[in-house]
């Protein structure tokens, strides 16, 4: 996990508005949360702490002057994003090429090599018996999308949610999230039904439920989820497993990978904050 250190630690009636701006157009990553009756402004890396007291002691005493006009939001804020979650670049670029298979590989060769359960392209019929020794079907069916919308909003979601956690806690702890919340929430599918299934949900709302728990166990660490999206993203949970999905013609919608994606999310999510707790 990554370590937060205390950069400053100010009154609660001290507007930070200006010089968090500022902080973020110098590049410096950081979070500002309420604690102990004082502002508590914390970074990812313990050389940026001298550079943030320098420029908040420039500011204070008059050497640098900043207003809301003159801080002007980053350039190229979208390459530096990108630069900032490789990890994330890299999910999408593979959800990407697995929508592209079923469109480019008509045979589903290529498919039934990476689904859960393989194809019998001769009978036409999914194959019940799990080849052994083929583990990266435990991870690869969660790459597999179908359809334009499916992979439209698997991907803006774990660019946002995936993007949360990698900036904040790192490229390492995200990719064992999503590692870890794929092979449970893949297994659970699986065990419900032997049937050809695939996409990024059962890990987007593992994402979900991390970032809810960690926020509410860890809030002067807590990652930037806007309020209601949480709301939104469980209402339709329970949309989906209500069945109104077919009513609206969306098709079957692999439930239980959602479901048991949130529950390992919750559970990854208090795993986290133990061993944060138990590390400061």
């Amino acid at each position: 996990m990554t370590e937060y250190y205390i950069a400053l630690r100010l009154p609660l009636d001290e507007n930070l508005a200006d010089f968090s701006a500022l902080l973020w157009q110098q590049g410096v990553a950081h979070h500002i949360a309420e604690e102990g009756g004082s502002q508590i402004l914390r970074v990812g890396d313990e050389e940026q702490v001298a550079v943030v007291a320098e420029l908040y002691q420039k500011l204070r005493s008059g050497e640098l002057h900043i207003t809301r006009h003159s801080v002007a939001a980053p350039q190229s804020v979208q390459s530096r994003s990108l630069r900032q979650r490789p990890a994330v670049a890299v999910l999408l670029l593979l959800s990407i090429l697995g929508a592209l298979l079923p469109v480019l590989d008509s045979s589903f060769r290529a498919v039934s090599s990476l689904s859960f359960y393989p194809l019998d392209l001769g009978a036409g019929k999914i194959v019940a018996d799990w080849p052994v020794g083929q583990w990266w079907r435990l991870l690869t069916p969660m790459f597999l999308h179908f359809g334009l919308l499916h992979i439209a909003f698997n991907g803006l979601w774990l660019w946002e949610l995936g993007g949360m956690i990698e900036q904040r806690q790192g490229s390492v702890t995200l990719l064992a999230i999503v590692i870890l919340i794929a092979a449970a929430s893949n297994m659970a599918q699986a065990m419900m039904s032997v049937s050809l299934f695939g996409g990024m949900s059962g890990v987007i709302y593992g994402l979900l439920g991390y970032i809810i728990v960690w926020n509410r166990l860890r809030p002067a660490e807590s990652l930037p989820l806007v309020k209601g999206v949480a709301v939104v993203m469980l209402v339709w949970l329970v949309v989906c497993m209500a069945g109104f999905t077919r009513l609206l013609g969306l098709g079957e919608i692999a439930n239980t990978a959602h479901l048991s994606g949130l529950i390992m999310g919750v559970l990854l999510g208090i795993g986290a904050s133990f061993l944060r707790r138990k590390s400061v």
